[in-house]
């Protein structure tokens, strides 16, 4: 029965339990799972599928252990087996060392047998508990183990009880019992007192050998064999070195195997105690194997206490021997000797002697401090394996010291082997605590991680195995539903179209509905395999609904659209009507269906049809691929719409029709379009625009490149008019043309081609246009780059030449068509003799192609050079590179618009080489377009000097002139009324005398460019003129008059000169008098005497005083103060214009008194006939 739950109790017996009842649930209670309303496990396979998945993850787990566990296990093996090579090698002779290998071996084997069958299953080495047994030489380790009541298999085999010699170190014992493999090493390992440094090497070599194979527990316990004669015997000195050895070796242990080692203390040799023998002589066998210690008591918080232990001991030590007391008396009277009663009667005595002994032996060997961890002090044993020797009488030793008696010799024992106290000690206290050890932190963490990763890694597969067949089920369950709910979306569409549009929006859910429902597992992927795959059913079947439904319903409808089309006002176009009434006629005629020509006019129709549903139009596009991609069946056709549609076509040319067709199909194919941006890189787009607009818009069509020329138009033209001459069932016409028919043909074909080639170049050149030039700085960066060996005009014109250059084209194609042979190009033989031919007549004639190159030859010989004459877009350039150096240098300048005012007056004034009017010379030599489009370009650069210039003068105008000017004018008479502040003489003179600010300035700067000789002063007429303001150069030709009027001398001070003459005076008035700054004029009614008059005045009186004397002594006067008194007095009087310039009539009149006179000037030129001279003002701007 044992045997029996043993067996249950084994790990691999308890997981395949597990497994079953995993197994059972999975297979009743699967089925009732379900999730997100799928139910993953009900199908038997699926459950077969998880469970054999769970199954065969166990298997490998218990095959990857059984594994390691036999590798770890072989090479323990080899390691203790090459021990022995290695060591007994030097001692034993070749048959010694096979005879100890087999022995080793069988030793081994028979270990492993035992152990099967008294643990019900197969243990390793490494599987049982291992202890060490350490202890000081001769303290008696050996012995304890062959008396202590264990089985050896060894004993059995081959007559001993250890393996010696088979470690990696040399002198230790293995003792491989049932229970346990016990490890006796050598008594110098403990004390290390013979050869240090060899001793501690082997030592410390055994360690690591038991961490190599052990390592989560390398061992389960240490026996520390202590002989009671070492303890009795021993001086203090040698106690204490004896227990600071046996404590360094247990702290060695704990410290390199990494974990706390349970500590079992043996007393041995208790029989040399003296009355030990004597005392216990009446046990019997099982009573000699009880237990004859302490087992200490662990704490609650696994924090050993030396100190509690002792007291324990101590307690318990006090007890044993009171029982030994009370047991003596028994003892004395069973025996009959009186030397053994006597002895028995010590023998108490004796032990309670030992006690101190031992219990100073304990804390000096197993004490600690704080820095230190605590022992884990399982129990002090006494324990006797053979009793030999001589006995110790501690109590005849004490009392003979003490009475100087004669000491008596203890008789010698022989040794009859009996073992005490060892038996149950092992069996029943200390391999039972074989888990008490622990494990190695560091290895148990990794074996839990191992452990973790394991469990882990087995449930994600299961979790992998059941979310992929649940993710399988619920795909193929969600698309089988999407199936059928398209299938649902097709059984409720209804067919009762009115029109061809309606009919197609009838008809497109029906197809969509089939069209999604077969590509539905087309869109689920991996997810819905598995082996529950159901595609393969529901698209065979939805497949051929959907074919059948293109067929009857969508091709028919396709064919009735096309005849509505050619019915319609689109009919009307015989070009559009042709291609419908052909690709009408392939869905009749099948064998003649070609998709490329078909589907470009019903996608059109599409396109117009629903023009706001673009969505429709994709999905009626894909339906008339999948249509188009079947083997159609002929639809209905009316034979007699057909035959009018054909009566109607013959009114439209052949030619047209093909160019037609040739024209749409090569315009299809936008690979070889030319981007004229991308041909003038990398600077085309910022020197040129198209139309306005950027560059990059300007693309000619790949077929009207030279490669259109030569691979299309050369090699594919007559093609497309063979073509046509074969599709004359188009019109019911059977039968091919003639040769001649098709040479005709072709050269009309010819002529359409060119005239649009001719065209699109054209259009180029006349696009292309100069950005706007805003500034000097982009129109010189727009120069620089025209003059570089890139520049965009050059690479257009030769962009221009490689693509019109035609003769030269057809004449490299001719020559690689005659070098080639048979089937290197293909073209048909009768396209290329044509093509020889047209490149052998390509000199003259009137062949449409030399009309072309006529046409753009004046642009093509710009670019056309030889080595000893350069290209004429060479000079170009040069007046380009000229033009930009002549801006540059203006632009550069430190004061540009100085400079371009200087550079304009002298040209202007015609002085040495005028870039521009050289720049527009070069560039009337170009075409038409070019050269207006660069002489745009110069007139623009003479429009910004001029604009620099005019610049300049306005900054120059308004510091020179305009602010000193206002300073010394503004709010001042005679330039403003109503105002007593008069200009100063100083400021006047400034201002308007000979060399002034304004004469010096008009003279400096503008009088080069304005007609002074015309009577209204205005600026030369010139295409170099600078726009100056007629306003600003009427204010210097008022300047020019007050200078003349006011400084006839050229001085810097005005003077005018004048004389008075009376002509009348009033009657009532005896005496007039004028008084002008000290100069006077009396008149009496006397003889009319000139009187001169000079302004300013010689002396310093400034004022005008004017008085009228009446006969009755009345006396009437006015009077002006100030410099401009004089002008003052004028304005206020009547002063008119005389037939001559210089005679004024000056009439003064004041409270009714009147007095004329005439006023006569000095000089023509004089301040009395300006009439606008107040009406000037300081010019701001020109």
């Amino acid at each position: 029965m044992e045997r029996i739950i043993s067996f249950f109790k084994t790990k691999w017996v308890l997981e395949l339990i597990g497994i079953v009842v995993l197994s059972v649930l999975i297979w009743f209670i699967g089925p009732l799972i379900a999730i997100a309303g799928s139910v993953p496990l009900e199908s038997d396979l699926s459950r077969i599928i998880t469970i054999g998945v769970i199954v065969g993850c166990w298997l490998l787990y218990r095959l990857v252990a059984w594994l390691l566990s036999r590798k770890r296990e072989q090479r323990l093996m080899a390691d203790l087996a090459g021990g022995a090579d290695a060591n007994d090698a030097q001692s034993a002779s070749a048959a010694e060392l096979d005879v100890l290998n087999r022995g080793f071996d069988e030793a081994l084997a028979l270990l492993k047998t035992t152990s099967s069958k008294q643990r019900g299953r197969k243990q390793y080495l490494y599987e049982l508990p291992w202890y060490a047994i350490i202890g000081a030489p001769g303290s008696g380790k050996t012995t304890a183990l062959i008396n202590s009541g264990l089985h050896f298999p060894l004993a059995e085999r081959l007559g001993k009880h250890a393996v010696k010699g088979v470690s990696g170190t040399r002198d230790c014992d293995w003792w491989f019992a049932d229970e346990a493999v016990l490890l006796d090493t050598a008594g110098r390992y403990t004390t290390q007192d013979s050869h240090q440094e060899v001793d501690a090497s082997a030592w410390h070599g055994f360690l690591q050998l038991l961490k190599k194979y052990r390592p989560r527990r390398p061992l389960n316990g240490v026996f520390v064999a202590v002989s009671v004669s070492d303890l009795i015997q021993q001086t203090e000195e040698e106690l204490r070195q004896h227990a600071a050895a046996i404590r360094r070796r247990v702290t060695e242990l704990n410290a390199q195997l990494g974990v706390q080692l349970p500590v079992y203390v043996l007393f041995t040799k208790a029989d040399l105690v003296a009355g030990f023998s004597d005392f216990f002589a009446n046990l019997t066998e099982d009573e000699r194997s009880q237990v004859w210690g302490e087992t200490f008591i662990r704490a609650d918080n696994d924090k050993e206490d030396l100190a509690a232990h002792l007291l324990q001991f101590e307690k318990a030590y006090d007890e044993l021997t009171e029982r030994l007391v009370q047991r003596r008396l028994k003892r004395i009277q069973e025996e009959r000797d009186v030397q053994r009663r006597t002895a028995i009667f010590d023998f108490p005595q004796q032990m309670m002697l030992f006690k101190s002994v031992a219990t100073g032996f304990l804390d000096a060997a197993f004490s600690t401090n704080r820095y230190e961890e605590p022992f884990l002090l399982r129990g002090v044993y006494f324990s006797s394996g053979t009793q030999e020797g001589t006995p110790i009488d501690r109590v005849m030793a004490a009392l003979t010291s003490s009475f100087r008696l004669e000491r008596q010799v203890t008789p010698l024992m022989s040794g009859r082997g009996k073992s005490y106290f060892l038996t149950k000690l092992l069996k029943q206290v200390v391999f039972p605590e074989a888990e008490l050890v622990g494990v190695d932190p560091k290895i148990e963490r990794r074996f839990r991680l191992m452990n973790l990763a394991g469990f882990a890694a087995t449930f994600a597969i299961v979790a992998i195995a059941v979310v992929v067949w649940m993710v399988s089920f619920a795909t193929n369950k969600s698309a089988i539903a999407d199936v059928e709910k398209q299938v649902e979306i097709y059984r409720a569409s209804n067919l009762v179209p009115t029109d061809s549009r309606s009919g197609f929006l009838a008809l497109l859910p029906k197809l969509n509905a089939l069209q999604a429902a077969k590509d539905v597992y087309a869109q689920t992927g991996w997810s819905s395999g598995f082996g529950l795959y159901q595609g393969d059913k529901i698209d065979s079947a939805v497949d051929i609904s959907y074919q059948r439904l293109l067929r009857e319903n969508f091709q028919a409808l396709i064919t009735l659209r096309l005849k509505e089309r050619m019915q319609s006002d689109e009919g009307k176009n015989l070009d559009v009507l042709y291609q419908l009434l052909r690709v009408y006629l392939m869905f009749g005629e099948p064998q003649r269906m070609d998709a490329k020509v078909a589907q470009p006019w019903v996608k059109l129709d599409w396109e117009q049809m629903f023009a706001t549903d673009p969505e429709t139009q994709a999905k009626l596009q894909l339906h008339l691929d999948n249509l188009l991609a079947l083997n159609l069946d002929p639809a209905a056709i009316d034979n007699g719409f057909v035959d009018a549609v054909r009566n109607k076509l013959t009114q439209i040319p052949l030619v047209n029709q093909v160019y037609s067709r040739f024209k749409s199909e090569a315009l299809f194919d936008r690979s070889h379009d030319i981007s004229v941006a991308g041909q003038l890189a990398p600077n085309g787009g910022r020197v040129f625009t198209a139309n306005g607009k950027e560059l990059d818009t300007l693309v000619v069509p790949g077929l009207f490149s030279n490669y259109g020329y030569t691979e299309l138009f050369l090699k594919k033209g007559m093609l497309y008019v063979k073509e046509a001459s074969e599709q004359n069932w188009v019109l019911g016409v059977n039968g091919a043309s003639t040769p001649v028919e098709i040479d005709r043909l072709y050269g009309d074909f010819k002529r359409l081609y060119l005239g649009d080639y001719q065209k699109t170049w054209d259009g180029v050149l006349t696009a292309v246009k100069f950005r706007p030039q805003p500034n000097n700085n982009q129109l010189v960066d727009t120069l620089d780059l025209l003059s570089r060996p890139d520049s965009p005009l050059k690479l257009l014109l030769e962009l221009v030449e490689k693509n019109t250059a035609l003769s030269k084209l057809s004449s490299e194609l001719a020559d690689a068509l005659a070098k080639s042979t048979g089937g290197a190009l293909a073209v048909p033989e009768a396209a290329t003799q044509k093509l020889l031919a047209m490149a052998k007549q390509s000199d003259g004639g009137v062949d449409p192609v030399k009309a072309l190159e006529t046409y753009f030859e004046p642009y093509n010989m710009q670019v056309r050079g030889a080595a000893d004459r350069p290209a004429p877009i060479n000079a170009t350039m040069a007046s380009i590179k000229n033009l930009h150096d002549y801006l540059m240098q203006i632009g550069s300048a430190p004061n540009s618009g100085g400079q371009a005012l200087s550079t304009e007056a002298a040209r202007f004034a015609g002085g040495g080489v005028d870039p521009l009017q050289a720049a527009k010379m070069e560039f009337a030599r170009l075409p038409g377009p070019v050269a207006a489009s660069l002489n745009a370009l110069t007139s623009t650069g003479g429009q910004q000097i001029k604009t620099g210039a005019k610049g300049q003068l306005n900054e120059m105008l308004k510091t020179a002139v305009t602010m000193p000017c206002k300073s010394a004018l503004a709010g001042r008479y005679p330039f403003a009324n109503n105002t007593q502040q008069d200009v100063l003489m100083a400021d006047f003179g400034k201002v308007f005398a000979a060399n002034g600010i304004v004469d010096q300035f008009f003279n400096t700067n503008l009088k080069a460019f304005v007609d002074t000789a015309a009577v209204q002063w205005q600026e030369l007429s010139s295409d170099k003129a600078l726009g100056l303001s007629a306003a600003s150069i009427r204010q210097f030709q008022i300047a020019s008059k007050i200078r003349d009027a006011f400084f006839p001398g050229g001085g810097a001070v005005p003077q005018v000169q004048f004389e008075l003459k009376p002509l009348a005076l009033d009657d009532r008035v005896g005496t007039f008098r004028l008084n002008v700054e000290g100069q006077e004029l009396v008149y009496r009614h006397g003889p009319e005497q000139l009187t001169k008059f000079q302004w300013p005045g010689t002396n310093n009186s400034a004022g005008v005083r004017v008085v009228f004397e009446g006969l009755d002594g009345k006396q009437v006067s006015k009077s002006k103060e100030g410099a401009w008194a004089l002008f003052r007095m004028f304005d206020e009087f009547n002063i008119q214009p005389t037939n001559l310039p210089d005679r004024f009539n000056l009439t003064v009149q004041l409270e009714g008194y009147t007095a004329k006179f005439e006023l006569r000037a000095a000089s023509v030129n004089n301040p009395f006939g300006i009439s606008e001279y107040q009406s000037f003002r300081c010019p701001e701007s020109l």
